[in-house]
């Protein structure tokens, strides 16, 4: 990501990245450009601008998270579907800030949900086997996998494997959910393109980026296998709906 924003540089006025790890690059390289960040989970935390409503540099942009509790609703909706979960994988990339964010929000509402969280990390998609084998060690009865670069390109992999280790699952992506995950709760991609969109039309236009607050997604979507859930031996009893953003 690095390399491919430093060859850009020279030749553009303006930057758009998406995820995380382009807000990072762009914001370690890119000291003066106007940048548009998309889908980076928690842009403050993370130093890329000073608060949501006030960016303060010359980033700013869409999170992917509507707010810290996300998390925690996915871990809900996971509880609601299969109420008898007491010890649930959270399954992300080592060293990932997507990863700690996560982590911060779930640990705070699991007790709440009677729910004990098993962090597991993986550094590649070669980690996985034996990561499911560490969730079956620790007797893991559900999983959350984070948001993040590493999990969405080996979202199918960590569906499959979910499935044949009968654990019932939750993603922030509806692709992998169709991949044969359970179930999915994350924002809308397109629309926040269309989020984006609008600001880089508005500092072509002239706006500052420390004068643009940082939006969240407005539109998130909740995707359910069913598929999936009866070879988990769940039925529609085990679905109600559940509020969403």
């Amino acid at each position: 990501m690095e390399d491919a924003i430093r060859e850009l540089l020279p030749k553009i006025d303006l930057l758009v990245v998406w995820g995380t790890i382009g807000g990072v690059a762009a914001r370690k390289l890119v000291p003066s450009l106007p940048v548009v960040f998309v889908a980076v989970a928690a842009p403050v935390e993370m130093g890329l601008v000073e608060s949501l409503a006030r960016p303060g540099s010359n980033l700013t942009g869409i999170t992917f998270e509507a707010a810290t509790e996300t998390y925690a609703k996915r871990l809900q909706i996971l509880k609601e579907i299969v109420p008898s979960l007491t010890r649930v994988a959270a399954l992300g990339a080592e060293g990932d800030a997507n990863f700690l964010f996560a982590m911060a929000s779930l640990q705070r509402h699991a007790p709440i949900l009677e729910v004990t969280l098993l962090p597991i990390g993986i550094a590649s998609i070669d980690d996985l086997s034996s990561a499911f084998d560490a969730m079956k060690r620790q007797k893991a009865d559900g999983l959350i996998s984070v948001a993040g670069n590493l999990t969405s390109v080996s979202g199918k992999r960590i569906a499959e494997l979910a499935l044949s280790y009968g654990l019932p699952s939750c993603y922030a992506f509806r692709e992998t959910v169709e991949a044969g995950g359970l179930v999915s709760l994350g924002p809308d991609r397109v629309w926040m393109a269309k989020q984006a969109a609008e600001y880089v039309n508005k500092i072509i236009l002239g706006a500052r980026p420390e004068a643009l607050p940082v939006q969240q997604p407005d539109r998130y979507q909740l995707h359910i296998n069913l598929m999936t859930a009866r070879l988990l031996g769940l039925n529609q009893t085990h679905f109600s709906p559940a509020p969403t953003r």
